[in-house]
C-alpha cells in the first residue's frame, strides 16, 4: 500500500490546481472550472447494462459533463465523480468522438462531444483509469462532508470500518 500512497502524492503534485480547504466537491469543481475557463455539469444516467460504465467525462467544446449512475449508493455516486474530476484535474484525453458514434445522451446543449471517457470495471487496467481511481479514492477520504450524501457514517456499521481501514491506509 505504501508504493499506492506514494503515487497518489505524485500525481497531487502534478495537478495544475490547488486543492480546495475544506475539499468539497462544490469547492472542487469550482476550482478546476476557473483553471479549465468552462462549467462542469453534472448528469445522473441510467445504465441498463450491468457491465455499463459507472460514470462518463464528456467534453464538448463548451463545457465538461460528468455522468454519473443515479441508481448507485450515494458513496459509489461520491466516488464517481470524484473518480471522472480526477480525469479532468489530470488533463487525461480520450478517443475523439465522431458524428456518428456521439452517444444520445441528452446534455442541455446542443454541443457535440469530443472527448469521452469511460470508467468501467473492465478498464481498470488502464494508466488513466488506475491513477484516476487512485486519486478519487484518496481525495475521498479527505472530503469534508458536511452536508454531503455518501459519507463513510451513512454506510453499514461493518462496511463503513472496511472503508476506513483503506481510507487510513491511503492517507497515513
Amino acid at each position: 500500500m505504501w508504493h499506492q500512497k506514494r503515487r497518489a502524492h505524485r500525481l497531487l503534485r502534478r495537478l495544475d490546481v490547488t486543492l480546495p480547504v475544506p475539499l468539497t466537491i462544490p469547492a472542487l469543481v469550482a476550482t478546476l472550472e476557473e483553471e479549465r475557463g468552462r462549467p462542469i455539469q453534472f448528469v445522473a444516467m441510467t445504465v441498463d447494462e450491468p457491465a455499463g460504465p459507472c460514470g462518463l467525462w464528456l467534453a464538448t467544446a463548451e463545457t465538461d459533463y460528468v455522468l454519473y449512475n443515479r441508481d448507485s449508493s450515494p458513496v459509489l455516486q461520491v466516488q464517481t465523480t470524484l473518480h471522472e474530476l480526477m480525469h479532468i484535474a489530470l488533463k487525461h484525453t480520450g478517443a475523439a468522438v465522431d458524428d456518428d458514434a456521439t452517444p444520445h445522451i441528452e446534455c442541455g446543449d446542443a454541443d457535440r462531444a469530443v472527448t469521452m471517457l469511460a470508467r468501467s470495471s473492465a478498464s481498470f487496467d488502464q494508466q488513466q483509469e488506475m491513477d484516476a481511481e487512485l486519486l478519487a479514492t484518496y481525495l475521498g477520504a479527505r472530503l469534508d462532508r458536511v452536508g454531503q450524501v455518501g459519507a463513510f457514517e451513512d454506510l453499514h456499521q461493518d462496511t463503513a470500518a472496511v472503508m476506513y481501514r483503506i481510507a487510513a491506509t491511503l492517507t497515513d
